[in-house]
């Protein structure tokens, strides 16, 4: 037999959460410590600390301790919330800072998000972590920045019926609006909207493509599976892209990062022009990229990693990423000062280029502009006719 809790002491300053906890574990049938940490994937101690009430547990301890028993993560992120600040999120300044900080800094993301239900629920989550701004404040805030975001679509985009993922534009200017929200009360830094907002759309383009793959096929009868399994054993010869050059004579730092790119495009199974004509960009520009003939932007070796990792099916590594920008770097470094004038091709490659890019831009403004046309006469709805 488990041996009975200490009682919870009423004076001590989380008590009330403390029986809150207590009260949940109750209601899931009195698991012991010893069950409740096989499923929470954290220790004992942990899990009766936090339910002493001398200390606040962290939020990942709560929403564990939690879901263990069967709690619902967004009712404990709100009451944890509540317990940690009576009013809401604290400042990142002043004598409570130290307390608060663990939540008020560090937004909600979706990186564990593989569904558009769990993606929506960690929208209202970031929502919380705003403040729970009310839908007509983050209407407002979204105006602010040029977005129309009427606070019907964002009921709508936060519902806990909606079944199919929000559409990029709505989840862009809806995460921008609780971090601007988040920035004026000098919980965020203006500097750390931009890599957050960027990351939720990262997490969002993984969601969407998972729902676009076709669902896997039903299992065929005996002699079908044969073949199945024999055509699964045949080994396709490695990708041949004739488009690709080979590596030229290049300092020996730009012939690394030339290498390194190979290999994560060599992972990405699609033709140079593909890729190319898929991310705006000259093919012969790629194919200079490839071949160490020309260092490419930073924003560019964001691109491929992120595209190498979505074709394996997995997140974009930090690493292999700050891997690449130590390379770029050197490669920078290693080039010369008052490098030679360009060649004529070259330098029509260079004119072709920002035609090309100034064509993307137009094309891509001309696309966004039907969207909201669109988007708009579906808020307003039919117009009735007027009268003669």
């Amino acid at each position: 037999m488990a041996r009975p809790e200490n009682p919870i002491d009423p004076t001590a300053p989380y008590a009330t959460f403390a029986r809150q906890l207590r009260k949940l574990r109750q209601s899931s049938g009195s698991p012991t410590y010893t069950t409740l940490a096989r499923r929470a994937k954290y220790s004992v101690s942990a899990l009766s600390q936090a339910a002493a009430g001398r200390k606040l547990p962290s939020l990942e301890l709560t929403l564990a301790y939690a879901t263990a028993c069967g709690g619902g993560r967004e009712h404990w992120t709100e009451q944890w919330l509540i317990a940690q600040h009576p009013t809401g999120p604290g400042p990142l300044d002043g004598p409570a800072a130290a307390e608060v900080r663990p939540w008020s800094t560090e937004p909600p993301v979706p990186a564990l998000a593989g569904t558009p239900q769990e993606f929506i629920a960690c929208l209202r989550e970031l929502k919380l972590w705003a403040g729970n701004p009310s839908l007509s404040r983050l209407e407002a805030v979204a105006f602010g920045r040029g977005c129309r975001l009427p606070r019907s679509t964002i009921g709508d985009a936060l519902s806990r019926s909606r079944a199919s993922l929000p559409n990029a534009f709505v989840v862009r200017s809806l995460v921008l609006a609780c971090l601007t929200v988040a920035q004026r009360q000098s919980r965020i830094h203006a500097e750390e909207t931009r890599p957050v907002a960027e990351e939720w759309q990262e997490h969002w383009l993984r969601v969407h493509r998972n729902c676009q793959r076709p669902p896997r096929p039903v299992s065929a009868p005996a002699a079908s599976r044969v073949l199945a399994e024999t055509v699964q054993t045949v080994v396709l010869p490695p990708r041949q892209d004739h488009a690709l050059n080979p590596i030229g004579e290049v300092p020996h730092e730009q012939r690394l990062l030339a290498q390194a790119l190979r290999e994560l495009f060599d992972k990405l199974g699609v033709s140079l022009r593909r890729f190319a004509a898929r991310h705006h960009v000259n093919p012969s520009t790629l194919s200079r990229y490839l071949s160490g003939s020309r260092i490419p932007p930073r924003d560019f070796l964001r691109v491929l990693v992120r595209e190498a990792s979505l074709c394996r099916g997995q997140e974009p590594a930090p690493e292999a990423l700050r891997r690449l920008q130590a390379l770029h770097l050197a490669a920078l470094r290693a080039r010369p000062t008052l490098p030679a004038p360009l060649p004529e091709a070259d330098r029509l490659d260079e004119l072709r280029q920002a035609l090309d890019d100034a064509h993307a831009q137009l094309r891509r403004s001309i696309e966004l502009e039907a969207a909201l046309k669109a988007q708009l006469r579906e808020l307003q709805g039919p117009r009735s006719p007027q009268p003669a």
